[in-house]
């Protein structure tokens, strides 16, 4: 069994009652889990998986592929201000993709997750603003090793990664600057 801290980026449905829980973690990186029980009525994990909960969780590890089993979960942040307005929730969102997108999976690296938790948490209690979003990704292109202050860090990463989310666009015009 393996324990570690860790915020839910993604919930994908696996069959009639089950979750895939994808974690950026603070030991194991990018973990995708089954929670085979969690939407079952009743069920120790019901209310604790919701997108960027801050769990303790123990799991299983795969013997083939990445798929690991999710055992236990213990809430310590649910991060509820994050669901207060709209813009809020599509930062979280976009903050959450970007560093999927651009992160392996199984990369133990802790600074991902301290980036992640770091900046949801400032976004449940700051005001938003184009800062935040700026900030990250040119915390997320200096953990690559592909900041310059020559470029700017998103299309660092865009040159880089070649596909970055869809919405930033939209996302910058709802902050404030």
């Amino acid at each position: 069994m393996e324990k570690d801290t860790g915020t839910i980026l993604r919930l994908q449905p696996l069959g009639e009652h089950g979750l895939i829980v994808t974690w950026c973690t603070a030991s194991h990186g990018i973990v995708r889990t089954a929670a085979r029980l969690a939407r079952k009525p009743g069920s120790e994990l019901s209310g604790q998986i919701d997108l960027f909960h801050e769990c303790e969780l123990l799991f299983r590890q795969a013997t083939q592929g990445d798929l690991h089993t999710l055992s236990s979960v213990s809430l310590l942040s649910p991060r509820l201000a994050l669901r207060s307005s709209l813009a809020r929730l599509q930062l979280a969102s976009y903050m959450g993709r970007l560093l999927l997108a651009t992160v392996e999976s199984g990369a133990a690296e802790p600074a991902w997750h301290q980036l992640i938790a770091a900046a949801l948490d400032y976004s449940c209690t700051g005001k938003l603003r184009r800062a935040i979003l700026l900030r990250f990704e040119q915390r997320l292109a200096e953990l690559h090793g592909l900041y310059s202050p020559a470029e700017s860090p998103h299309h660092a990463l865009l040159r880089h990664f070649q596909h970055l989310p869809a919405g930033r666009a939209e996302l910058l015009e709802k902050l404030e600057a």
